[in-house]
């Protein structure tokens, strides 16, 4: 398969799961349950990288999936909620990295 297709196939993929994670009930339902694990797993990390010196993306990253690992065998948690997790946390690195510089 071509480049182009497989980026096309898997935008697909993605597209459909975000519409299914926003429209469907079990979605919404699936997405809360996301979000509830998210904050308390946020405030670990912030506390975590403030210790480190001069911390950057990748220690915050790394950080991120220790964590997550780690919580996510303690709750059962499934692969796929795991990785979503993850990747939300991921993408909060910029405003982490605004609370430690301010």
């Amino acid at each position: 398969m071509g480049g182009f297709k497989k980026g096309l196939f898997l935008g697909g993929l993605l597209g459909a799961a975000a519409l299914w994670l926003n429209a469907t009930p079990k979605g919404k339902e699936m997405r809360a349950k996301l979000l509830s694990h998210l904050e308390p797993l946020y405030n670990e990390l912030k506390v975590s990288i403030k210790q480190l010196e001069g911390p950057t993306k990748e220690m915050y990253d790394a950080l991120v999936e220790r964590a997550v690992e780690e919580y996510a065998a303690k709750k059962e948690m499934a692969v796929d909620m795991k990785n979503m997790l993850i990747k939300e946390l991921k993408k909060k690195w910029s405003q982490l990295e605004k609370e430690i510089k301010g």
